[in-house]
């Protein structure tokens, strides 16, 4: 297991941009945490645009969920689909946000038993150790991301009411009543309760995911952790790879792909990532 220092990039970021010349950067797959593709990614995802072409993975969705494919098993059944449709053949190279590190290990798991290889496996941040917060670091937390205008007042009272809607395995008979309160019709209230219900039930899954048997990938993983208090250093994932890279990252499990510390974070993500270029993948670059 290997500890990388933290980079400072205040150089780098003052440097000149860099210019791609090349016609097409190789594919980068983001498999997104429980909440999907949302709005953070999407910044990173346009930030690493001149590196490599990222292609977000969709996961099936809450009426799919409810129908029982509600695993991260299927999460990455539908992960692997897209992949084979997009890139049917070459270097697979992944990085999973999240919940996104547990399906992609799943995903990498599935490619090396199909005879597929996996370049780079990217790791944002995902525990393999199951720890949950406490009351006072959940209460902080939001006090914190309130504060900083990250979220609202309403959406805390629908991921509320979907946490305990799923804790009383209701979740089936609030998605009805959603859908007969909408009517086919856009309604602000019931999109975000079904967002935030969707996003409890994958988290659900996820720590359902962390309690079954795993097996040992033979290749190399980066994993860009942000600062934990009492956890290990490579957050048990030195158990589920031949060899690990821990990259100290800025920010927090939530904000790490957000300003002001997408920046240097997304340095270390491209670092890391262009490693993995053969000379005949790198695109050309040339500063303006």
């Amino acid at each position: 297991m290997k500890l990388r220092p933290l980079i400072d990039t205040s150089e780098d970021l003052a440097s000149p941009p860099l210019r791609i010349v090349a016609a097409a950067p190789p594919v980068l797959f983001l498999l997104p945490g429980s909440l999907g593709y949302g709005t953070s990614l999407v910044a990173l995802t346009a930030s690493m645009r001149e590196i490599a072409h990222v292609v977000p993975i969709r996961y099936p969705d809450l009426g799919k969920i409810l129908q029982g494919r509600d695993s991260v098993c299927d999460m990455a059944a539908a992960a692997v689909e897209q992949i084979n449709r997009i890139q049917p053949q070459g270097h697979i190279r992944l990085l999973g946000h999240s919940l996104g590190g547990a399906v992609a290990f799943e995903v990498a798991t599935r490619m090396f038993a199909a005879g597929r290889s996996v370049k780079f496996f990217g790791i944002l941040d995902t525990s393999l150790m199951g720890e949950r917060s406490s009351a006072w670091e959940t209460l902080t937390r939001t006090i914190r991301r309130i504060r900083n205008n990250r979220i609202t007042a309403p959406r805390m009272a629908c991921r509320a009411l979907a946490k305990a809607t799923v804790a009383f395995g209701h979740e089936a008979y609030l998605a009805r009543m959603i859908d007969h309160r909408a009517k086919g019709q856009f309604n602000l209230t019931s999109f975000r309760l079904k967002q935030e219900l969707q996003e409890v039930l994958r988290a659900k899954a996820y720590f359902r995911w962390l309690a079954e048997p795993k097996s040992m990938l033979p290749i190399s993983a980066v994993l860009f952790r942000c600062q934990r208090k009492k956890m290990p250093l490579a957050l048990g994932w030195d158990r589920a790879f031949a060899e690990i890279d821990v990259v100290p990252s800025a920010g927090t499990h939530t904000d790490l792909v957000m300003p002001p510390y997408l920046a240097m974070n997304l340095h270390l993500v491209q670092t890391a990532l262009s490693q993995t270029y053969s000379t005949a993948e790198f695109p050309e670059r040339e500063a303006d």
